[in-house]
């Protein structure tokens, strides 16, 4: 459960009406309060971190030279660990609340993403017209 400046987001889901079909818009609106609220609305703007490229020696570098890079990495690496575990656990619980909110029914017919971005893309597009001219 994500709590964060004394709000959690699983407790908004009682709040959040149950996707029908003919409610899309009222429902996206309470989603996108409970994940403003949840402090998790980030994970929708913000794509997953992306893992530092390993490291290699060059040919003709002192291991002085060597040391000081792999040190620098291992600071690039913790700061990727510790933000790809933020945005994984942020993306898992905004996955679940989506699909905690949904008609059985409807869940059946909504393909997965990995993200919870491109899942409401997906439902989106079952919901309303096409905006493109």
């Amino acid at each position: 459960m994500i709590i964060s400046g004394g709000y959690s987001l699983m407790g908004y889901i009682k709040d959040i009406p149950t996707l029908k079909g003919d409610n899309y818009e009222e429902w996206k609106r309470e989603l996108d309060l409970a994940f403003i609220l949840g402090e998790v609305d980030w994970v929708l703007t913000t794509p997953c971190p992306i893992e530092p490229a390993e490291l290699f020696r060059g040919e003709n570098e002192s291991d002085a030279e060597w040391q000081k890079r792999e040190r620098d990495n291992a600071s690039l690496i913790m700061s990727y660990d510790i933000e790809h575990a933020k945005w994984s656990s942020a993306n898992k619980n905004c996955l679940a609340a989506v699909k905690n909110t949904i008609e059985p029914t409807i869940l059946g017919s909504i393909p997965e993403y990995d993200t919870v971005s491109k899942y409401l893309e997906s439902i989106k597009s079952q919901f309303t017209g096409s905006s493109k001219f």
